[in-house]
């Protein structure tokens, strides 16, 4: 056995560092984000100018790279500080994971303490140590509050309040705490009056859909930085950049998990080159990642695992009907309360235009008119066991 896998490991590789590849790298560059960067940079300005705290959110749709934006930003922001003597701390919170204030509150802790105890201490006291330790380090934060939505639709706007309200009772300006909220949403609208006050209605960085142009740029940066010098070759860089550019949803994200199976389909022929039909094959049996789900509101997770379980039992197509009985009791099971026949509609409206199911009027042999949902690419049982796994551990 050890013979087997001595061979596989010492086989050959397109793979220069698959690690480029991930959900989790953040890349030196970001390319077409530069003008983004450069508005980040006005925005928190003041900070290195002796001013206060500033908050931003920062919106578009999946793949638009919001998260490696703000986390670029900070990281790049935190080292110019340093060379100009100002502290600047950074910290990402996935709200999704951290969805009640307290969580979050914790999560920003461990970023200075990671053996802070995760029981013991209240919002406030937890609130009381974070300006101590700012005061100790003479520091700025800034916190990532990354798909705030999930938080705030969960928990309300407390944190927010209370992070933006933080500089005010601070001793001086250079302890303050500035926010970077990340959604696909405008997040502002899920701000009760108090938060809206203090976080403000004017600093919103949209981020718009990748064109082709920019996956030119995008894709052979990710292959300069994940593959061999020349297993990568142009014309399968090309059918990436094509794949990807043709994807209503997904954008870079998609694009890079592309590039990562491609690579994988061309070692697994054992071959020292990806070709374009390694492209095209990864784009033909792209699954639904992980990542793509987490994206969703959770409604409309509830609403997929709804089509998936009713699909699981055999049938080509799901109708409304029998998706919307199955969301209803999905909600029951996670202690939610169930939308609208007309909220579950529109839910139904944009998993389709996310390329997520696919929607078609009912034709001969259905008695009446409905709508028929079937699943594009994934297996039912799959993605039922990937939404469960899911929405059990945010609930």
């Amino acid at each position: 056995m050890r013979d087997i896998i001595a061979g596989e490991l010492g086989g050959p590789t397109v793979f220069r560092d698959r690690n480029a590849l991930t959900y989790e790298y953040l890349p030196e560059r970001l390319p077409r984000r530069e003008e983004d960067m450069a508005k980040l940079s006005r925005i928190y300005r003041g900070l290195l100018q002796g001013g206060g705290a500033a908050h931003v959110l920062v919106m578009g749709d999946v793949g638009t790279g919001k998260t490696a934006l703000a986390r670029r930003f900070s990281e790049d922001f935190k080292a110019v500080a340093k060379e100009r003597g100002v502290n600047i701390e950074y910290t990402h919170v996935n709200c999704r994971r951290r969805s009640t204030e307290g969580a979050a509150l914790l999560q920003i802790l461990t970023h200075f303490d990671p053996r802070f105890p995760d029981r013991g201490f209240s919002n406030t006291e937890m609130l009381e140590n974070l300006r101590k330790r700012l005061e100790r380090l003479e520091a700025h934060l800034i916190v990532i509050l990354d798909e705030v939505d999930v938080l705030l639709k969960k928990s309300g706007s407390d944190l927010v309040y209370h992070l933006t309200r933080f500089n005010e009772e601070a001793s001086r300006a250079r302890y303050s705490v500035s926010l970077v909220m990340v959604s696909q949403m405008d997040a502002r609208t899920l701000l009760d009056e108090a938060a809206q006050s203090t976080f403000g209605r004017t600093n919103v960085l949209h981020l718009e859909k990748y064109e082709k142009s920019d996956f030119a740029q995008i894709v052979p940066y990710r292959v300069e930085l994940a593959f061999n010098k020349g297993a990568f070759p142009l014309d399968a860089q090309d059918a990436a950049i094509d794949a990807a550019s043709a994807q209503d949803v997904g954008g870079a994200r998609y694009a890079v998990d592309l590039l990562r199976k491609a690579g994988q389909n061309a070692e697994d022929a054992g071959r020292s080159k990806v070709a374009p039909e390694d492209v095209r094959t990864a784009a033909a049996t792209e699954l639904l990642s992980d990542e793509k789900l987490e994206d969703l509101d959770r409604h409309k997770q509830l609403t997929l695992l709804a089509i998936a379980r009713v699909l699981k039992k055999g049938g080509a197509f799901a109708t409304t009907g029998e998706a919307e009985e199955a969301y209803a009791l999905a909600c029951e099971e996670f202690q939610e309360k169930p939308r609208a026949h007309t909220q579950f509609w529109t839910f139904l409206k944009e998993l389709d235009s996310q390329g997520l199911v696919r929607t078609r009027r009912s034709g001969k042999g259905i008695v009446g008119t409905t709508t028929l949902i079937s699943l594009p690419d994934t297996p039912a049982h799959v993605l039922e066991e990937k939404l469960l796994k899911l929405l059990r551990r945010v609930a």
